[in-house]
């Protein structure tokens, strides 16, 4: 008899153990599971500073947005203007790489390759982290075969610099729009040349 209440004693006591250990982690589960607290945070009149630099940064990146909106128009002088309104007012690192980012791509889309081509090298050697370089050092290239009148190398590495921007983050293997088109302006600009010289 004596056994016997034992094992129902220990029985017991494991049943216990499991519940309490099972209510336990539950509750652990629960806890976890709850969403991340939002912390509100209020400036008061002497935290202003960090309001004014949030504030410049828009306007920074007004500038951009604006110029970019002004490119796809056509209105290439205008948006440079904007560009160059970005750059001058940029304090972040960020602001000042987009600004020389977008005037090449305007300078391009102007067809001064070789004042796209100093942006770009500006854009590659200060601003552009080394994950993602290759679009723009094939950029680089085909701008450079471009000013030599090279088309053929020039379409080569245009594709290639197509390629290798559907390779960036978020890209799901699809090449950047914009490198697509500057891809397709090289190849017309090249389609030109050769016509020419047939004549």
């Amino acid at each position: 008899m004596k056994i016997n209440i034992i094992k129902i004693l220990v029985i017991v006591f494991v049943i216990v153990s499991v519940m309490v250990g099972g209510i336990s982690y539950l509750r652990k589960q629960k806890i976890q599971t709850v969403s991340n607290p939002v912390v509100v945070v209020g400036f008061n009149q002497d935290q202003t500073g960090i309001l004014n630099e949030i504030e410049k940064s828009a306007k920074q990146y007004s500038y951009i947005k604006k110029g970019n909106q002004l490119l796809k128009e056509g209105e290439i002088e205008e948006a440079i203007e904007e560009f160059n309104v970005a750059l001058s007012t940029a304090k972040s690192s960020g602001t000042k790489g987009e600004a020389y980012f977008y005037l090449a791509n305007a300078y391009e889309k102007r067809r001064n390759y070789r004042k796209a081509l100093e942006y770009v090298i500006i854009t590659r050697d200060q601003y552009v982290n080394d994950w993602a370089k290759e679009p723009v050092i094939e950029r680089a290239k085909y701008l450079e075969y471009v000013l030599k009148g090279e088309y053929n190398l020039a379409v080569e590495h245009a594709q290639k610099a197509a390629e290798a921007s559907s390779k960036l983050p978020n890209r799901k293997g699809k090449p950047r729009e914009d490198y697509v088109e500057r891809l397709n302006d090289i190849k017309s600009a090249k389609v030109y040349i050769e016509s020419l010289k047939k004549e």
